[in-house]
């Protein structure tokens, strides 16, 4: 029988995010088994030093993606009337997004899933008991969101310069203070409005200027950082 002591020190768990993270969700790993998931040395560095908004130039297989899907379920979870979303690259890119999404909150403890009950409305999308949603898509018009994601951003530019025209003066143009926003991408050459995005936040960062809470924050996580490698 779970005593007082015991349920007050759960309580006081949940309420702590980094503990959520590391505690509460379960991935596919790398070797396709189900596993608990952990901030690696990117995720961790990334979600000590995210801001409002933030461009991350990083290398191949950080799981920065992953580590945004796990924080916007747990920001949608923890959190009422919440609006998250990701713009990926392709339409498989977000289906496998999705999966991940879905895995996770699947396997959630009951207890939790019973609290924020989750329903599937349109393909790519949860919507929870508390009023909360979060959608994965290939585009995201006509949509205001809290949090957004925009997957291999660099990709998109070089491969559909319209679509990432489409999100810079859609998505990205109606962004308002408070709001967050993470966009990451490996390199794809050295013009499109990633790389200008990427310039003009590393000269700032380079500087030491004073952010407005609708500069952007650089992050860089090369590859030579990641013992893998």
């Amino acid at each position: 029988m779970t005593t007082k002591n015991e349920f007050a020190i759960a309580e006081q768990r949940l309420q702590d995010r980094l503990w959520r993270l590391h505690n509460l969700y379960y991935i596919v790993d790398k070797a396709g088994k189900k596993s608990l998931f952990h901030l690696n040395w990117a995720q961790e560095q990334l979600y000590q030093d995210l801001r409002y908004c933030n461009i991350v130039l990083k290398a191949r297989q950080l799981g920065i993606s992953t580590f945004v899907t796990i924080l916007f379920l747990d920001v949608c979870l923890f959190n009422s009337n919440v609006s998250a979303g990701i713009i990926a690259h392709t339409r498989e890119d977000a289906q496998q997004l999705f999966s991940k999404v879905k895995f996770s909150y699947d396997n959630l403890p009951e207890a939790l899933k019973a609290e924020r009950q989750a329903f599937t409305d349109t393909v790519g999308e949860l919507r929870f008991s508390n009023g909360s949603m979060f959608r994965v898509g290939t585009s995201l018009r006509s949509s205001t969101f809290q949090y957004l994601h925009i997957s291999e951003f660099g990709k998109i530019c070089a491969k559909y310069p319209e679509k990432a025209r489409e999100i810079v003066t859609g998505a990205l143009n109606t962004l308002a203070a408070g709001q967050y926003v993470i966009i990451e991408s490996t390199a794809e050459g050295r013009e499109g409005f990633f790389y200008e995005m990427c310039k003009k936040a590393q000269e700032q960062k380079a500087h030491k200027a004073r952010l407005s809470p609708l500069d952007f924050r650089f992050h860089f996580f090369p590859w030579w950082k990641e013992p893998g490698y």
